[in-house]
């Protein structure tokens, strides 16, 4: 047996329902979106003075095709810090790859590298015991894309 609803259900209330619900949805998307947006990018670190080192990569992603096995491309990492510093860079799991700087606001890095998978590139201080900036170069395999037709395809013609 079905009960009655103490409501009547109406167009106008199931449309100021809807009104409210996307209005609710969209606030919590707003406030994600915005603490997002609020985060400080990940290629900066502060240090004690509350100066930011900044660290890019170029590229920063190695797109492979469906036959390529590796990246094969020639990395530059570029760092800048409103003050001197003193730091070296490396690529975790390549103990091979390190360059420092003594007492320098900026400096650039370029090498040949050939991966597999994605590097981390991080800038340290001399002793390597503090992480001051980290980027991540990606690496992306294109995926297999099958294409399903719509509809069976035909011809008056034939």
């Amino acid at each position: 047996m079905r009960q009655r609803l103490s409501v009547p259900f109406t167009p106008s209330r199931v449309r100021s329902e809807i009104a409210r619900a996307c209005l609710r949805g969209s606030l919590s998307v707003l406030f994600g979106s915005l603490s997002v947006l609020l985060q400080p990018p990940a290629s900066a670190a502060t240090d004690s003075g509350g100066d930011a080192i900044q660290l890019e990569l170029s590229p920063r992603i190695c797109t492979l095709a469906l036959n390529d096995k590796q990246c094969d491309t020639l990395v530059r990492a570029t760092w800048k810090s409103a003050r001197e510093e003193s730091l070296c860079l490396v690529i975790l799991d390549r103990q091979d790859v390190k360059r420092c700087w003594e007492k320098y606001t900026e400096g650039t890095y370029s090498i040949e590298l050939i991966f597999t998978e994605d590097l981390v590139f991080q800038l340290k201080d001399l002793q390597l015991q503090q992480v001051l900036a980290s980027e991540v170069l990606r690496v992306i395999r294109e995926a297999i894309r099958y294409r399903h037709k719509r509809r069976q395809p035909w011809n008056i013609f034939d």
